[in-house]
């Protein structure tokens, strides 16, 4: 164990840190001294650092610490031994040299449960960052880094605060940002992926599905923005219809009427749906479209009978544009019909199939000329 003197020359040789063991500067130091202002300084701050020139270096930049009364320092938490009983703050080291830092953790805590650990670094590295984090330190400074930052970082610890530099947040936020791009470019392969394979099976075709997209997020926009603004609405809006992979083709291209077989089959599609994009933790958002798309203001539709605000807004404003969409697409069983019918009939609906609160934005949007109806749903060239 060794205590470290504010006043030894600060240009002592790299060498002789080097050369001189332990053992030796302990035996020179044996007696603690008191730095500071001994009216105000009582802290004890324990340094554990194996490389000799940096745990000196740490041990300088702490010796201006006016809170700070002794430093003692060693090479290892066994070697610290029981000066952790008495630490006001431990830092410890996280440096190239890939010393066990959770097993030193464990052993400070072993000594001093609640003592404050500041893990001290030479990279700012978001897994370095992340790391210390995780065993439990209360911050985390660069070695040899901004003197300025090493104060303010050390005096919040010894009050038992975490301070951490924006040098040191900046590189794990971006790293958390890309990480999160990352898995939105992932899920969107793999919610196109999803849609491409029902629209294979279906006979609904890409534009058709892109259109509703479009006209469900104009809609949204005059009746909840936020949902217009949500990326998990819109993949909702594409995905509406997964559960169709689960229903024969036989039943999704037959050209005529569903005898009431197979719409009992046709109906689970929605629950099907939900159990396909489950595994991928999608939102509540996306699962209320997939789910209750076919949901019915009066209560008498598919699959649990839900009424009026009892259904999500989400699938309340999809389902209107679901049925512009379907009624304007080319079906096996007829023909598509123009736009302006489809839109009368939805109108006529208000109330009965469909929230009448949100077929009021559909015709005041188209009026405004806010939602495009005409040119999203007309028909292909």
């Amino acid at each position: 164990m060794e205590d470290q003197n504010p006043h030894r020359a600060a240009d002592s040789s790299r060498a002789d840190a080097r050369q001189m063991s332990d053992r030796t500067r302990f035996a020179a130091d044996d007696a603690p001294r008191m730095w500071g202002n001994p009216a105000h300084a009582t802290a004890l701050v324990v340094v554990v650092d194996l490389d000799d020139l940096r745990r000196a270096t740490t041990c300088r930049m702490l010796a201006a610490e006016p809170a700070v009364a002794e430093i003692r320092s060693a090479r290892s938490s066994a070697q610290a031994g029981e000066s952790l009983r008495n630490a006001r703050l431990v830092l410890l080291s996280d440096g190239p040299d890939r010393a066990d830092l959770p097993a030193m953790m464990a052993a400070v805590r072993e000594q001093n449960p609640t003592v404050p650990i500041v893990v001290t670094a030479d990279s700012s590295e978001p897994e370095v960052v992340r790391r210390a984090l995780e065993q439990g330190a209360t911050s985390l400074v660069i070695s040899g880094g901004d003197p300025q930052s090493f104060s303010d970082t050390v005096a919040a610890a010894l009050r038992g605060r975490a301070v951490l530099d924006t040098a040191i947040v900046r590189p794990v936020i971006g790293r958390y940002a890309a990480l999160l791009d990352e898995a939105r470019r992932r899920d969107s392969a793999v919610i196109e992926s999803l849609a491409a394979a029902v629209e294979a099976k279906d006979t609904v075709t890409s534009r058709h599905l892109q259109a509703v997209r479009s006209l469900a997020t104009q809609l949204a926009s005059l009746v909840e923005p936020s949902l217009a603004r949500s990326e998990d609405f819109s993949y909702g809006c594409v995905l509406h219809d997964v559960g169709k992979i689960g229903v024969p083709e036989r039943i999704l291209s037959k050209p005529g009427p569903l005898d009431a077989d197979e719409w009992t089959v046709m109906r689970l599609h929605p629950e099907t749906g939900v159990r396909v994009i489950d595994p991928l933790g999608m939102s509540d958002t996306v699962r209320e479209v997939v789910l209750y798309h076919h949901e019915r203001w009066d209560g008498q539709g598919y699959p649990y009978r839900l009424s009026d605000e009892g259904i999500p807004l989400s699938a309340r404003i999809f389902s209107v544009c679901d049925a512009l969409e379907a009624m304007t697409a080319t079906r096996p069983y007829r023909a598509p019909l123009p736009a302006g019918e489809a839109y009368r009939r939805v109108v006529a609906e208000a109330g009965q199939q469909f929230d009448p609160g949100v077929v009021e934005a559909l015709q005041e949007g188209v009026g405004s000329g806010e939602i495009e109806l005409f040119a999203e749903l007309a028909p292909a060239r």
